[in-house]
């Protein structure tokens, strides 16, 4: 039994017999603040005054170490406190450091005892004790040092210190160090042999991986020229002599290990590959002129395939490669195979069919994942504002401070190429962008609608081109800027926060710009209406945006923006008959009979309706609230925004009996249905 382990023993034993009999500490002092502080002191101190009477030799008397009551006055500072702290802290320091002392200090004769009466949680002792062991280990072998775990571990001083254990209770101290002391040994044990014997192993391992590499080498190339050079075949005739291989690797200075592991995993590979790859020449050699005619045909159709998917992935057509499958009569025709002996036509044709096959799918699906990757964006704009785009910059949108009180998340998009079957008609609309989906999670639902989120599409397109929206299975125009490389719109959040918004950038070839509202307020709303085939322009393509708008004209741009069906009106165009100025209503009949029907309008008392009279703004108030059927709608409220985002002053301002104009339809229109 080592002097380690015995004095090991010796302090367990007065450690179990200091928890077990207690009646040597004053339990009046236990309690009392100074004396835990001295007991600690003690405790610590006893522990190195110990372990130096040990290394000198000195025989084991603790009274001979223990400093005065001066010293430890002086030393810890007592002379600032109480008498009670400085009497209970004296107590408890001498108490500490006999314990300390006696509990350390470990004799030649001390019996082993694996006694532990303490129970506490040791878990993350051991741990770090195995740690360190196996550090140890390592270190110690590496350093040419032998075997010796005693000699590494640390002095219980040296535990208390490193793992800061001199605040712990006296019962977690002491079996702390007990539990680390132990498994330090198992984890030293564990680490000096490792460093000891891998080096062997990964010596072994490597040298049969180099030489099953190198014997794989030469057996492929020995077994493919003999085959070449019609000699039979015979491994052991080209095999390299075991002074040939350690001269040739040159193998001189490796370890043993090493050299017979090379030398055996050499000769193993070599044979194993030279009897494969003569084999394999004498199959390959019938199908060299097919492989040559595979491997040409199959780099045609590889390029070829990829043509064909950067073709449909542009044109957005789906992904299918039947379209461009060619029979062996078109192959051997447009790469002239009938010049060629048949095992090169057999193997081009292949290599073509398949190359095709690789070339397009491969190509179509990376395509679309590129294109997939730079459509979709999804960020979190703050309550301040901020910008999101995609990578490729093709479409932004930009949110105003205090559009949203809380931070939300804002998804962009790109749509795949089957939406593009909900596109307008072809013979009018030019696609100019890819459909994109927008998205807001707003978490509270609330927003300021006052604050129009700013929407921005790539465009270098002619002036025709607009942003359209996708509503009600239809592509609606909205009012749009183009400037450099750009065209931008401007939305109000309540159109995102609902329901998904799905955008895209059309060029409208039927569409002329309208002469006269060039610099007009409401040239925005117009140019809407117009491009949405609502506003009724005139047959010069002018709109008179500041003439009164007249009754019949009022009904008519009712009928467009609210879709009327004028269907069965027959019974009551026959009832308009009987009015005098029935015959000047012209094309404006049904329109009449629908407004007199559902009391949108009335006949003057002279039995006219007076198609051509102009609308007043009080007569507006009165149609807009059987319009909508909301009968808190006032004109007032129009007005003010006219002021306010149009800076203009509107003429019901002087009188409600003037005259609405065609313009201030159309922008109270527009603003309601928005």
């Amino acid at each position: 039994m080592n002097t380690f382990l015995k004095r090991l023993c010796i302090l367990t034993i007065f450690f179990s017999m200091f928890l077990v009999f207690p009646i040597t500490i004053s339990f009046s002092a236990t309690s009392d603040e100074g004396y835990s502080d001295g007991y600690s002191e003690g405790w610590l101190e006893g522990i190195e005054k110990a372990e130096r009477d040990m290394a000198k030799g000195n025989s084991k008397n603790y009274s001979r170490s223990i400093p005065s009551d001066n010293r430890i006055i002086e030393t810890y500072d007592l002379k600032t406190k109480s008498t009670k702290y400085k009497n209970a802290f004296l107590d408890g320091f001498k108490d500490g450091f006999k314990n300390g002392y006696n509990e350390t200090y470990k004799s030649s004769d001390d019996d082993e005892d694996d006694s532990n009466e303490d129970n506490e949680e040791i878990g993350h002792a051991e741990i770090l004790g195995l740690a360190m062991g196996e550090t140890y280990g390592y270190r110690d072998h590496y350093a040419g040092k032998t075997n010796k775990w005693s000699r590494a571990i640390p002095s219980n001083s040296e535990i208390v210190e490193v793992f800061d254990l001199k605040k712990e209770t006296n019962n977690y101290r002491t079996t702390f160090i007990s539990a680390f002391k132990a498994k330090f040994e198992e984890g030293y044990e564990e680490g000096y042999r490792k460093a000891k014997f891998e080096p062997f192993e990964n010596s072994i391992d490597q040298g049969q991986r180099d030489g099953e590499y190198f014997g794989r080498l030469l057996g492929n190339m020995y077994g493919k020229r003999d085959y070449f050079f019609d000699r039979d075949s015979n491994w052991e005739r080209n095999l390299l002599s075991r002074a040939k291989i350690i001269n040739d690797f040159s193998l001189f200075d490796d370890s043993e290990e090493y050299k017979d592991s090379f030398v055996e995993a050499f000769i193993y590979a070599f044979e194993e590959k030279y009897n494969d790859s003569y084999r394999e020449a004498n199959s390959n050699v019938s199908k060299l002129t097919y492989e040559n005619g595979y491997s040409q045909g199959k780099e045609i159709g590889l390029k070829r395939g990829q043509g064909f998917a950067n073709t449909d992935v542009l044109l957005g057509m789906p992904s299918s490669l039947l379209r461009y499958l060619s029979n062996e009569f078109e192959v051997t025709n447009e790469f002239e195979l009938y010049l060629e002996n048949d095992k090169y036509k057999e193997g081009f044709i292949s290599g073509y069919n398949e190359g095709l096959n690789e070339g397009y799918i491969k190509t179509y699906q990376d395509l679309n994942y590129t294109s997939s990757l730079t459509k979709l964006k999804t960020q979190v704009i703050p309550i301040s504002g901020g910008e999101i785009a995609t990578d490729d910059n093709r479409i932004s949108l930009k949110i105003n401070s205090g559009t949203y009180y809380n931070d939300v998340a804002v998804s962009i998009d790109g749509l795949p190429d089957v939406h593009n079957l909900y596109l307008p008609s072809k013979n009018r609309f030019i696609k100019a962008s890819e459909l994109y989906t927008i998205r807001v999670a707003n978490s509270s639902y609330q927003i300021n609608n006052g604050k129009l989120i700013e929407l921005s599409f790539e465009y270098y397109g002619p002036q025709n081109g607009g942003i359209y929206k996708y509503n009600n299975n239809s592509w609606t125009y909205i009012p749009s800027k183009i400037s450099e490389n750009r065209i931008t719109t401007y939305i109000r959040p309540s159109s995102l926060n609902a329901t998904n918004g799905m955008y895209a950038v059309f060029i409208d070839e039927s569409f002329k710009n309208i002469k006269d509202i060039r610099g007009h307020w409401a040239k925005d709303e117009i140019n809407a209406y117009a491009r949405r085939g609502l506003a009724g322009l005139f047959s010069d393509n002018t709109y008179r945006p500041d003439s009164s708008i007249t009754r019949g004209q009022m009904l008519a741009l009712l009928s467009r923006v609210y879709n009327w069906n004028l269907n069965d009106l027959d019974k009551n165009i026959k009832e308009l008959a009987k009015l005098e100025d029935y015959e000047s209503m012209g094309a404006y009949k049904s329109l009449i009979s629908y407004g007199l029907r559902h009391g949108y309008m009335s006949l003057y008392p002279d039995n006219t309706f007076k198609v051509n009279n102009k609308v007043t703004y009080k007569q507006v108030e009165y149609i807009m609230k059987k319009v909508t059927g909301d009968i808190n709608f006032t004109w007032n409220n129009v007005a003010i925004n006219m002021m306010q985002h149009k800076d203009t002053r509107c003429k019901s301002y002087n009188s409600m009996d003037n005259t609405i104009t065609r313009a201030e339809a159309i922008f109270m229109l527009y603003l309601l249905n928005e």
